[in-house]
């Protein structure tokens, strides 16, 4: 208490770095209090507390681990190439060839080694499309290389290179041990390792579209790491004995491929404010690439990753129109709009801080996770359902996870208990039931029927009462607790905001009052529930399926007299309009109204007509 009534009056004295230690202490203290949090003017997530762009970092991070982890398990089909490769085959090489989905990829390799580099080259392509989906600037026009060689032995490499490699071919035997031939990447690889390593490294290099050495390099090191844990190639110039970054000792812990070393010389790099500065990155060449160069390269392009891909384009974008470093700085502040030098001040605060952040990130794991392994896969799409919908990200609270991650519990225990109706309330007698159980599962958001969040989020904006929780811009955190397949949220108690606001699904957001939101012709009566089977009942109804209803929110407040007038082709169509009965949160919530269509929705322009005492809204779709 004491230290958050210090930070009141250093922000009014203006001490604004005072306020930050302070705000600082307070939250390493009381990490999980909502009011701690909100004076902080921060936000929180999995756990984490901290602004946009620690969160951006988090958020990222947590996503590509996810990502990585579900491709690696994955298979991918490989097929042996009858016909040979003229780029070989011109020069007298004994060569196999084998072809995925995308790739192909030859060589003096057996047919299982080069099946397993085209599988990573797909786990890679993979892995940069889902890190920058939605990413400005992401997928580049051009296509990453399509063929990829690996030869044993340095001989045949550099036989391959003399017959194609042009002028330049000498010059690239002495001082290489890659290149790219045509169409195709071509490379000197002993090991198995170092296939894999260059299948990854050439897809990510390729897609990132990053042309400056440096900077190539470095996102090549960054994805390789995430991988394998260790980087193998040096793609450009070493640097020769000399120099001043860290001396021999470290010079020497460089050549040493694995991840806990890179990062070891990132922290030392960090803290002695040496070496390159990241605005001498896109104008390093290969020639000249220092050792502090590389660690750079390398540490500042991942943080530019887990942070924003566009980053990545606008400073490699600075080359063509800069000369030196403040020609790379003022190109940056004009093109991405903000500050290079604040930007590397933050990987700086990242590598030597020890944050919960930087332990989340380099542990892979925060306390969200920590919890609930699964949850956080769940409360990333929710926030990524919300975001689309024109609201905020939700933050998660461990009090509120309590009662979800007891209904979880009940749930695994009783296995029997699934479908709606069942999964929303507790049986007296049952495993695990408790009176304050049956209580809160009516009210939560309860989901047994896919593991894959994405897939279920599509179902959660079918059920107006879910639909609700992705809608409410009041909505500040969420209980969450995931295991087994089973996932409970609790999107009541974290309502934390008092605007008063009218919400309509779908609504207009097009020219004559159209909507670009994709609303169902048909789904399943018995996804509602025994709610909506009671009002079927009522309309003496035996339809067993509906259209996707459409709904009224009023947030912060309520509203009386609502009507709702659908029609299509000028003719009603048959439905009930309802608020719901607070027994289910399929169907319920505080201040909702629904109309359900009595069947399937016609095949033709609905237009949907509100009004409330205060407003109305109109609405036209076509149902799909």
């Amino acid at each position: 208490m004491a230290a958050r009534g210090a930070d009141a009056r250093d922000r009014r004295t203006g001490h604004a770095e005072r306020a930050r230690h302070h705000t600082q202490r307070a939250l390493r203290f009381l990490p999980n209090n909502d009011k701690v949090v909100a004076q902080s003017g921060l936000r929180q997530v999995d756990g984490i507390v901290g602004d946009d762009l620690d969160l951006a970092v988090l958020q990222r991070s947590r996503r590509m681990d996810r990502t990585l982890q579900k491709l690696q398990a994955e298979k991918y089909a490989t097929s042996p190439i009858a016909e040979p490769l003229g780029l070989l085959q011109a020069a007298g090489v004994q060569h196999i060839g084998v072809k995925s989905a995308t790739f192909e990829v030859y060589g003096d390799w057996d047919q299982e080694t080069l099946a397993s580099a085209a599988a990573y080259a797909e786990r890679a392509l993979a892995f940069w499309n889902d890190a920058t989906e939605g990413v400005e600037g992401y997928p580049l026009r051009g296509e990453p290389q399509r063929r990829l060689v690996f030869l044993r032995q340095k001989a045949t490499w550099a036989s391959v290179v003399q017959k194609h490699g042009g002028k330049d071919a000498q010059f690239t035997i002495e001082n290489a041990s890659a290149t790219t031939l045509g169409d195709a990447h071509v490379a000197t690889a002993e090991d198995v390792e170092l296939v894999r390593d260059l299948s990854v490294r050439w897809v990510t290099q390729d897609c990132s579209g990053l042309r400056t050495d440096a900077m190539r390099e470095g996102i090549g090191h960054a994805v390789v790491a995430m991988f394998f844990g260790k980087n193998l190639v040096f793609s450009v110039g070493k640097e020769e004995p000399g120099g001043t970054f860290a001396g021999n000792r470290e010079r020497a812990k460089l050549q040493l491929p694995d991840l806990d070393t890179w990062r070891e010389l990132a922290v030392e790099m960090a803290w002695q404010r040496a070496g390159v500065p990241a605005a001498r990155l896109p104008l390093l060449k290969a020639a000249q690439f220092p050792n502090d160069a590389r660690i750079k390269a390398w540490s500042f392009c991942d943080y530019l990753l887990r942070a924003d891909p566009r980053l990545l384009l606008r400073l490699n974008a600075t080359m063509s129109k800069s000369r030196n470093e403040a020609d790379v700085i003022a190109a940056f502040q004009q093109t991405a709009g903000r500050s290079l030098l604040e930007l590397e001040e933050r990987w700086r605060r990242f590598w030597t801080e020890d944050s919960p952040l930087k332990k989340a990130v380099v542990g892979k794991t925060t306390p969200l996770e920590a919890t609930s392994r699964d949850a956080s896969a769940w409360l990333e799409q929710l926030n990524r359902g919300r975001e689309q919908l024109g609201g905020k990200a939700v933050g998660w609270s461990s009090q509120a996870s309590v009662a979800c991650k007891e209904h979880v519990e009940y749930l695994k225990a009783n296995k029997d208990q699934r479908g709606p109706g069942k999964e929303d309330t507790q049986l007296a007698g049952k495993p695990a039931f408790t009176a304050a159980g049956r209580s809160f599962a009516g009210k939560a958001l309860v989901w047994t029927r896919d593991k894959d969040p994405k897939k279920a989020l599509e179902q959660w904006l079918v059920l107006p009462g879910y639909r609700d929780v992705l809608l409410n811009r009041n909505l500040d955190t969420v209980g969450i607790y995931a295991d087994a397949g089973v996932v409970v949220v609790d999107g009541d108690r974290g309502v934390a905001g008092d605007q008063r606001m009218t919400v309509t699904w779908p609504a207009a957001d097009r020219e004559g009052g159209r909507t670009s939101a994709l609303v169902g012709a048909a789904v399943d009566a018995e996804l509602f529930g025994p709610g909506l089977a009671k009002l079927l009942a009522q309309q003496k109804s035996k339809q067993k399926q509906i259209g996707v209803p459409v709904s009224l929110h009023f947030f912060g407040g309520g509203a009386s007299d609502v009507r709702c007038k659908v029609t299509s082709n000028g003719k009603d169509v048959p439905g009930v309009l309802s608020a719901g009965d607070g027994t289910s949160r399929r169907t319920s919530a505080p201040g909702m109204w629904v109309f359900y269509p009595l069947g399937p929705w016609p095949r033709s322009d609905v237009q949907v007509q509100w009004e409330w005492n205060g407003g109305s809204h109109t609405v036209t779709f076509a149902p799909q």
